[in-house]
């Protein structure tokens, strides 16, 4: 038992981190539990279950086959697996589409060449994490900012719209890189989705995204929704990542304690007093402590919730451990082709420098 708590401590980085800053500073202030934003835990869990449900139906993964077994050259194939990872990380999330469509891609390693490999994986999870952008519920960081800032779903969509049209570009020039070599795939065909099954998620899939929008009272809805979910699925629970939750917990009483620390409080809202050192500001810190707690941390301290938005975004590219999808991405591929792990770190972090170089620039220069 001990060991694998240790196992996890270890495995779990961010949520290791969260807790040990949590209690830390704990002890020079004295925490407080109204700093955790329930609103944005209990919206978090529940897409969580949805997803969990929606994933296990099997959608992504039967539009994965189809389109990779329609791919008879490398650059069709890099573009089907970049598109499907982009616009199913809208849905479902930049973690589970990389957890979904990583391994499909990464099963064809008998018939891909290395290059292919590393290039398309770095593709799939680039493509994640910029289709997630588009809705709140695409990223944590994102769901959070949408809840604690208030935002208007107009003014979301016309922040999220601009820099996911931008990514979606940058995305799609990468695989006209890709050489045309011939491929010959054939994976074995899914099983049929239950039409059912799939009635019952989009009905409770589009409640739960007006509830988010805040279209619905959420003190009625949210509770509703788990109490359908249980009755579909009394197994509900181990759906939900309570490790992120907790990770979330753990940094709204960290970040409410340094808020109190006069030294902390100062040094922060000096070093991000205006808008260009929020927006680049937050992306420097995402590739060290990843954008998640970067933008819990900052918002904490600035108003300007476009800047952050857009360089806690920006700021998912870069280093593997700018954002929690990329360390999933990387754990999928070392599991699944150890041997050329460093070869695709290596690779990973040189076009994603190069991509978000070129989204600084963009929406540094277009204030």
């Amino acid at each position: 038992m001990i060991n694998r708590i240790f196992t996890y401590l270890k495995e779990d980085v961010m949520f290791t981190a969260s807790m040990m800053l949590a209690v830390i500073t704990s002890f020079l202030v004295r925490p407080d539990i109204g700093a955790v934003n329930w609103h944005t835990v209990f919206s978090l869990m529940t897409m969580m279950i949805w997803v969990g449900f929606l994933e296990k139906a099997g959608i992504l993964h039967t539009v994965a086959v189809w389109l990779v077994n329609r791919s008879h050259h490398a650059r069709t194939l890099m573009t089907s697996v970049t598109i499907l990872s982009f616009f199913g990380a809208m849905l479902l999330s930049n973690d589970i589409a990389i957890l979904t469509i990583l391994p499909i891609y990464l099963r064809l390693a008998d018939q891909l060449t290395t290059r292919l490999k590393v290039v398309g994986s770095t593709l799939v999870i680039m493509a994640a994490n910029s289709g997630a952008i588009l809705f709140p519920f695409g990223k944590s960081q994102n769901l959070y900012m949408f809840v604690h800032y208030k935002i208007n779903v107009i003014q979301f969509f016309e922040w999220s719209a601009s820099l996911t049209l931008a990514t979606l570009a940058l995305m799609f020039i990468i695989t006209r890189f890709v050489r045309s070599t011939p491929l010959q795939i054939d994976l074995p065909k899914p099983e049929k989705i239950h039409r059912g099954r799939l009635g019952f998620l989009t009905f409770t899939g589009i409640i739960l995204i007006i509830t988010i929008f805040g279209w619905t009272p959420f003190n009625v809805v949210v509770p509703l929704i788990l109490i359908a979910f249980f009755l579909y699925n009394p197994k509900m629970f181990k759906l939900v990542d309570f490790g992120l939750l907790a990770t979330f917990i753990f940094f709204f009483i960290a970040t409410n304690n340094l808020a109190h620390l006069d030294g902390v409080k100062h040094m922060i809202e000096t070093l991000f007093d205006t808008k260009t050192h929020v927006m680049f500001g937050t992306f420097f810190l995402s590739q060290f402590i990843s954008n998640l707690p970067s933008t819990i941390l900052i918002s904490t301290f600035t108003d300007h919730a476009y800047d952050l938005f857009i360089g806690s975004n920006i700021g998912g590219y870069g280093s593997i451990f700018a954002s929690m999808a990329n360390l999933i991405g990387y754990r999928v591929f070392r599991q699944l082709d150890p041997k050329f792990s460093w070869t695709f770190l290596k690779v990973f972090m040189l076009v994603n420098f190069a991509f978000a170089a070129v989204l600084l620039l963009i929406f540094g220069l277009w204030r």
